[in-house]
């Protein structure tokens, strides 16, 4: 069975489950594409997206979000595709995209993509996570994944990044491209931690086309961590953070770095690292 499964054919107590219990049969039946129908769908519980499934939203699409959990985990070789996400709680503080390297995204025939996505805080509490990819235990890995026309608007954290030490072995974060991201009015722009090396570590990531757009409630725009991270793009306004300090971060943590955002001045941006190469 390769057809089409449709989140409307569905029953459930609620619009999340409806969507779960659609992702499910997909994945129980080798279904491949969840369709949304159009319309808005109040989502009121976390929704798995499991393997091999890939969740279209439809133009008029929109999930819009009441309480305070993590919207969408993507397990390995799931895709995200046309969502239309808006935070409408403020007590919301949690991811609305989330990878974990436990599920061992890996190698370059994985599929998972995460792209056209529109996710937007419409409380002025700045809270949240927009996009976070985690690694912390022996052999987790989140590599080759692609994300493209990322749109985040009005969070704590537009994209954070960590890997944690795990208590044997590697994790990481590395080989991943971020193509076309937008961030508007976070906190926090792009945010990585790591060690600078193995055994747990944030490297060769790509974020190209980047448009960022500080608001008076941003302290910082990029934190970077790793080895051979790739960034460039464009800052706007960077007047308007309220801070003098830098609003670019290069850690201790950071090795091999290429950073071309020449719209952000030398004095706003701290390299603690090794062989980084700014703006040259």
């Amino acid at each position: 069975m390769n057809e089409d499964i449709y989140v409307e054919n569905f029953s459930g107590a609620n619009d999340s489950l409806k969507i779960q219990a659609a992702i499910d049969y997909s994945r129980n039946n080798r279904g491949k594409n969840v369709k949304l129908g159009n319309r808005d769908y109040l989502i009121t519980a976390p929704i798995v997206i499991k393997q091999g499934v890939k969740l279209l939203f439809d133009y008029g699409t929109q999930f819009i979000v009441e309480g305070n959990f993590r919207v969408l985990e993507l397990q390995k070789n799931a895709s995200l595709e046309g969502a239309y996400i808006a935070i409408n709680d403020a007590a919301f503080d949690s991811e609305v995209i989330y990878l974990n390297g436990k599920y061992k995204y890996y190698n370059t025939w994985n599929r998972t993509q995460i792209r056209d996505i529109n996710i937007v805080n419409w409380h002025s509490s700045h809270k949240g996570i927009g996009v976070s990819l985690f690694s912390g235990g022996a052999g987790h890995e989140i590599s080759f994944v692609h994300f493209e026309n990322i749109k985040i608007a009005g969070m704590k954290i537009g994209m954070k990044l960590v890997a944690n030490r795990p208590s044997s072995g590697l994790a990481w974060i590395n080989a991943n491209r971020f193509l076309s991201v937008s961030l508007d009015d976070c906190i926090e722009m792009i945010t990585m931690t790591s060690s600078s090396t193995i055994p747990y570590e944030i490297s060769g990531n790509q974020f190209r086309d980047l448009q960022i757009q500080p608001t008076p409630i941003t302290t910082k725009v990029l934190k970077v961590s790793g080895q051979f991270n790739y960034f460039d793009g464009m800052v706007w306004d960077v007047s308007s953070i309220p801070h003098n300090g830098p609003v670019i971060e290069l850690t201790a943590n950071s090795m091999d770095t290429t950073l071309t955002i020449p719209s952000v001045p030398d004095n706003r941006i701290i390299d603690n690292g090794q062989r980084n190469k700014v703006n040259l």
